[in-house]
């Protein structure tokens, strides 16, 4: 029997490509990890911000068959917020409203940009974009979101996840709205009822055997059999198994594993990744704005992004008003609530998007360990020696914390079917 941990979406779809005949073990009351959403008081939100994209044909012919069609296609309406102004992203190809002398540092930044072979993202910021975007937007963001130095993280998980356009392009975007598409999510697609959550709730209906409130704890290696130990509602259980697949985040399983090697142990110790505050926010006013989501750099600001749910799916939100999710990174200790919930509405009031007078029919703030996955110089050597500790003792690690990469919901998707895939072939 395979031992399946975690029912997010990368276990959820291991889980289904396996078939029957295995073991899902899921420690909340209800699959989905981060993909989950919850509904407050008419309200719909997603525990961290999501969209469904995919250059996948299985996945999105997957997804559709699941929800049966129900989803919006929409084109993303993202911006950045600088000052005072909403520039439509991408950034750099979307200059004009900006003021004149901005656009021509950005320009000028792009068409003397050092010619190098970029060693970490810092340089490869300077390198595609230019001195100009790295310092008006590149940077300021990006320190703001990752809170590591930018000159030792990789550039492994850049391509294609951020537009680099010619400075022909930017030009063009200097004097006016430029077309042409940029970047995977251009088109995206969100479940009309239900939020983001919609997705895995109709996986879980496909998983024969998933185990909710089942909380493991320790693997042991016991010759040829693996022993999981886990608790079910409290009460102490046991199953074996030939292999194990395990979306938990790689620290956390390093340490259900006793006798561990002292380098695998390190390694885990040196994986760095950061947390996520979440703010969900129902607000007694329609229509506070028409965008989807937008980007903030400016350090007046304590978030990094906002979304807006109800323009993904107006199911979303009640007749007449509006949600927001406001997204705050950390790394190490984490924020006051109370206080950080002051700034963010604080902030949100400076941004112009909430009124002084507005309503707030719900306020609620949700804290996630593991977010971000951080690229830093040491990151692929790290992640390598681990996973070839647990391949050895036949577990699996997939997903975006189990694979430590920066994935999306359809590489989520794809990673368990590929760790199913290969447990088949075993």
């Amino acid at each position: 029997m395979k031992v399946i941990i975690g029912a997010g979406l990368s276990g959820l779809s291991a889980a289904y490509h396996m078939g029957s005949g295995n073991k899902l073990l899921e420690r909340e009351s209800e699959v989905g990890g981060l993909c989950r959403s919850v509904t407050t008081k008419g309200y719909t939100f997603d525990l961290a911000p999501h969209i469904f994209f995919t250059g996948s044909q299985y996945v999105n012919g997957l997804v559709n068959e699941l929800l049966n069609g129900d989803l919006i296609k929409q084109r993303r309406r993202a911006y950045i917020y600088l000052l005072s102004t909403y520039v439509e992203y991408p950034f750099e190809v979307n200059l004009h409203g900006l003021p004149q002398g901005v656009i021509d540092e950005c320009i000028e930044g792009a068409r003397n940009r050092p010619d190098i072979q970029p060693r970490n993202f810092m340089e490869w910021i300077s390198a595609t974009m230019g001195e100009g975007v790295a310092r008006h937007y590149m940077v300021p963001y990006n320190e703001k979101i990752w809170k590591y130095p930018l000159k030792e993280m990789s550039i492994d998980w850049v391509a294609g996840r951020v537009p680099a356009p010619s400075v022909e392009e930017m030009v063009k975007g200097a004097q006016g709205k430029v077309e042409r598409e940029y970047g995977p999510n251009a088109y995206f697609q969100y479940p009309r009822v239900g939020g983001i959550g919609a997705i895995p709730t109709a996986f879980a209906k496909r998983v024969t055997d998933i185990s909710l409130n089942s909380n493991v704890h320790e693997i042991r290696h016991n010759g040829k059999r693996l022993d999981v130990l886990y608790t079910r509602n409290g009460e102490p259980k046991r199953l074996e198994a030939d292999r194990v697949l395990s979306s938990v985040p790689l620290p956390e399983l390093v340490k259900m594993i006793k006798s561990t090697p002292e380098e695998v142990i390190k390694a885990s110790e040196r994986l760095v990744s950061n947390s996520l505050a979440c703010f969900n926010i129902g607000v007694d006013r329609e229509t506070i704005s028409d965008k989807h989501w937008l980007y903030f750099p400016e350090k007046e600001y304590i978030f990094n992004r906002i979304s807006f749910p109800m323009n993904l799916s107006p199911e979303t939100t009640p007749k007449g008003k509006s949600n927001i999710v406001v997204e705050v990174t950390y790394r190490g200790a984490k924020p006051d609530p109370e206080e950080t919930k002051a700034k963010v509405r604080e902030g949100l009031i400076h941004a112009g998007i909430l009124r002084e007078n507005d309503k707030l029919e719900v306020f609620d703030a949700l804290d996630f360990k593991y977010a971000y996955v951080i690229y830093d110089l040491q990151h692929k050597g790290n992640v390598n020696l681990i996973q070839a500790y647990l391949e050895s003792l036949r577990v699996s690690s997939m997903g975006r914390f189990g694979e430590w990469e920066y994935l999306n919901m359809d590489k989520a998707i794809l990673s368990g079917k590929r760790a199913a895939e290969e447990e088949k072939r075993k």
